[in-house]
Parts: structure tokens; sequence; C-alpha cells
């Protein structure tokens, strides 16, 4: 007889069968939820059961005060099972630690199991102070970042972040295992930061030269303190160079004095390039062209705009290191204009490139603006107002299996890394994307994480990564790769996504094992990996 428990749970698995189209069975997957630390059972932890069938479905249930759960009225197939409290940890059954694949579940037709055991890892988390150069606590904004890349140079990627009270206190919760940066920025109590008083993990302002920290699953990390120096005010003296000279009235009456237009209006915005926390601030401009600012030594970038509507305008950009006892700051403007250009669509079914959406971005600094333009039919398309300098080309919205083929300006490959933009120039932007992507397939024995690695000029690159989990018969396939060449790694039992990094890849071709193959426009390869074991797996894994 079912329980009222087991109604309710039945209810709840068959709305969701219903909902996706599932076909109703009587297979049964039950089981226990146990910390891994302590081995007690996790109470109202949220159970997702999952049909790898067509279409994808699910259904969920909560576990009871012994840990326990169950979930009937399940059709044959295979399935994943995951536990979690939100913001305290997870489980995946068949798992270890979170980086790992998991096991599926093959339910045959009224097949009953309920003897699945979920081990339950705990979030990790990272605590600490921050105090002044003192050591006086303070109110502090304390950031998480992550390393990443853009156009192949090291970056930082926000992770998370975290408060620090009137003691100096902060937690870090809810972190995966992993590598880490942290900083932390003083803060007034109307939660403003405090000039530039701010500093990395080891008390740098420069995060290459930082402290990383390294975080292991369910590990509560303690004693991450910042001791943030008060930095030295450095007052500059600018002056604009380049506007046109002052306009004039048409003659005036007798006795009556021609009065002055003026050059166009001007403004100055600073970015902050190297900062624990970067920002932008404004400086008004006379006049005559010059300005007048305070900052802390570093090293940033100067935006200067100038005009009005309706008339000419005039830009310039220029990075700058502050430094105490630095002299007057000239800034260079010169008239802006458009930049035109061509968009080609290879491959493929017909393509309409007006979807497509081409970004010129401020490099390096994330903080500033994007120019934009989205192509006609003809594939032609203007960015009205580009100033002077350098940029940074994004094509987004691409084609879903697209990649971007080619990118010139002018003679200039300006595909993956910083360009310049000359004043006056006529050069035009051609941009060239193909739908002429390469796959690669093929198995290998039990379930493991596949992952495409870039070798070569290609290898610093993120976007030239690429992962998949096999099934439980090994097989797998990956489609939509640029052509290239790439090497090949299998990972027994190990999702290979938080691989998909230069370092990731350096430290497993490091294991032996990877596969070298070539990928031309369209090709269909078959590879055959050699498989990493798992304990060897255990000695680069965080």
């Amino acid at each position: 007889m079912l329980t009222m428990a087991g109604a309710r749970y039945f209810f709840l698995v068959f709305a969701a069968l219903y909902a996706f189209g599932q076909p109703a069975g009587t297979g049964v997957i039950g089981g226990v939820v146990i910390d891994k630390a302590s081995g007690d059972p996790v109470r109202k932890a949220i159970v997702t059961v999952t049909w790898h069938g067509e279409p994808r479905s699910w259904a969920t249930v909560r576990t009871g005060s012994d840990g326990r759960f169950r979930v009937e009225g399940l059709p044959a197939g295979n399935y994943e099972v995951r536990a979690q409290k939100p913001g305290i940890g997870s489980a995946i059954y068949g798992v270890d630690r979170l980086s790992e694949t998991g096991e599926l579940i093959a339910l045959e037709n009224g097949q009953t199991r309920d003897d699945l055991i979920l081990r339950f890892l705990h979030a990790a988390s990272i605590s600490g102070r921050v105090v002044d150069s003192d050591g006086d606590p303070i109110p502090a904004s304390v950031m998480l970042y992550r390393q990443g890349r853009n156009l192949g140079e090291k970056i930082l990627v926000r992770a998370g972040s975290a408060q620090a009270n009137e003691r100096g206190e902060f937690k870090l919760a809810n972190i995966q295992a992993g590598h880490y940066y942290l900083s932390a920025t003083a803060m007034d109590p109307n939660g403003r930061r405090i000039n530039r008083d701010s500093a990395f993990y080891g008390d740098t302002a420069d995060w290459k030269q930082s402290n990383a920290v390294t975080v292991h699953d369910g590990e509560s990390l303690t004693g991450i303190d910042f001791h943030i120096p008060k930095q030295v005010a450095v007052e500059l003296h600018g002056r604009i160079r380049g506007l046109p000279p002052p306009e004039t009235e048409p003659a005036a009456p007798p006795n009556r004095i021609k009065p002055t237009l003026g050059t166009p209006r001007a403004r100055v915005t600073v970015y902050e390039m190297e900062g624990a926390m970067p920002f932008n601030i404004g400086a008004p401009v006379d006049a005559e062209g010059q300005f007048r600012i305070t900052l802390s030594a570093g090293r940033y970038r100067f935006d200067v705009n100038a005009g009005a509507e309706g008339e000419k305008t005039y830009a310039g950009s220029q990075i700058v290191d502050v430094q105490p006892g630095m002299g007057d700051l000239e800034l260079a403007v010169a008239p802006v204009g458009d930049l035109k250009g061509r968009l080609k669509i290879e491959g493929g079914t017909p393509q309409q490139p007006s979807g497509i959406q081409i970004n010129l971005q401020r490099s390096p600094g994330a903080t500033s603006g994007v120019y934009s333009a989205r192509p006609a039919e003809d594939g032609s398309f203007t960015i009205e107002q580009v100033s002077p300098g350098e940029w940074s080309l994004n094509v987004a919205q691409m084609p879903r299996g697209a990649y971007l083929k080619s990118a010139t300006l002018g003679e200039k490959d300006v595909r993956f890394e910083r360009f310049a933009i000359e004043a006056g120039s006529d050069a035009a932007l051609n941009i060239v994307i193909s739908m002429n992507t390469a796959s690669i397939y093929g198995q290998v024995s039990g379930r493991a994480g596949i992952l495409l690695a870039p070798v070569g000029k290609y290898h610093d690159l993120a976007r030239f990564y690429f992962s998949v989990a096999t099934g439980d018969d090994g097989k797998f396939k990956m489609m939509g790769i640029p052509p290239g060449r790439y090497k090949v790694f299998a990972l027994e039992k190990i999702a290979a996504a938080s691989f998909r990094t230069p370092e990731g890849a350096d430290a497993l071709d490091a294991l032996g094992g990877a596969e070298e193959v070539d990928l031309s426009e369209g090709a269909s390869v078959e590879v055959h990996p050699k498989l990493i074991p798992y304990e060897r797996l255990k000695e680069v894994l965080p």
C-alpha cells in the first residue's frame, strides 16, 4: 500500500514526467544522502532525478529526517541523481569530489534501485580580516577572482564577494574547489570606496604578484588577512592638445565687443587599469582645455571627448603611469570618424548577417563602453564616431556552429589582438565568418571528460578550448570546432570543464596520453585518446 509520503512523491514525479512528455513507468530510484565528513544523514536536501531520454526531464523530492529519498513511477532509461542544499553544499551519485563526472543509473522496466548512497560535500569558504597599516580593523569590500584570459592575456574574472564588518571580519561562502585571487578595498560608512586604499592578498597592488589561494572541496580556509596601506595622493595638472582654436561670431556692430564662442566642450574620464576594484572618475575641463585631478599612484587610461551637439567631435586615449613627482600631463585629441566595413558568411545554409553584432571596445580596461553596429542585408556596416586609439574586436551573436575565420583592418589581422585606429584613417574592417566548422568523435572505456586544447599560436586563447562528457558507454562527439591543430585528452571520471585553460591543458599534458589531431574546414574525424587514469588526475586536481 502506498504511504502518504510515497503518494506525494509519486504525484510529483508523475506531474514532472507528464509535463515533459516522458512516459510513466513502474521503476523506483531511492537511497540516502549522507554527510561525507561525518557520515550523518542530510535532511531536507533537494534531490533531483534526471531522465536522460528524449526530451530530457526530471523530478525533485526532499530527503526526510533520516536523509532518505524515494522516487517512484519511473520508466526504463538512464538517470542522473543529484542532491543539494543551496548555499551549503551538494552531492552527485558516484562521486567523492565535485569535479568528478558521476555515474548514471541504468534502470530497467519495473526495476527498484533504492540502495543509492550520495555523499554530501559542503561548499568551501574563505574567511579573514581586513586591517589598515596601523593594524586597526576597517570595513571593506572583499572580492574573489578566478584567473581567465582576454585575447590570450591573463585577466581576473570575478567569482564572488563579501563585505567585511566594522571589526574587519569577512567570510566568502559557497565556493567551489579551485585556485583563486582575493582583494580588499576600504569602504566608507556609506559603502563607497575610499580613494585607492586597496590591496590583493599578500599586500600588493598587482594581482600577478599576489598570493594565489587554493581551496579544496568542503574546506574552511581561515586566516586570509589583508593589510591595506594608505595610498599617496598625486595631484595632476593636465592640458588637452589638438582642440581647434576658439571660433568667433561675424563682425560685431560698432562699439560692441566681438564675442568668443570658445573651444568645444571637453571632458576627461580616467579609468583605473590594475586596481583591486577598478573604477572610473571624471575630471572637469576649463575653457582653455586644462584640468586637474588627484589620483593615487598606479596605471590609468585617460579618455578625452570634446564637442557638443551639432559640432565636430574630438577624442583621444592615453595610458599613463601616475607616480609622485611627475610633471604636467598633456593629452592629444583628434577628430573622430566613422569606421566602415563588411561582413561575409561562408558555408552552410544562407545566413542573414543582420542578426550579428560587431563590437569595438577600448582595450585594456573592462569598464569602458562599447561601440557597436549591425550589418545590413548585404553585410555592410558602419560603426559611428570611433575615436583614435587602441581597440579590440568582438563579433557577437554569431550563428550557432560558426567561427571567426578572418578580420582585417586594412592589411592588419585584428581577430585576436589589440589594434590601433589612426586619426583620419579610411581603412575598412572586413570580417569573414565561416559555418564550415569541424567535428570529432570517438569512444573510451567508461565515463570520462573529454578536453580539446589548441596547439600552437592559439594555445592561450580560451575560445579554442572545448569539453564534453562521455556517456556510460564512453562515446563522445564535439561539433562546431574551428579548423586547426588540437590535443585531445580523456579524463577518467573527471569533468573536463575545469581544465579548459592553457594552464589546465599544460598540467594534463605533463601526465601524457594526449592525441594530436589536425582539423580542416568541415572535417569529421575519429579520435582515440588514451584514458588518463583517475589516480593520476588526482595529482593536478585542487
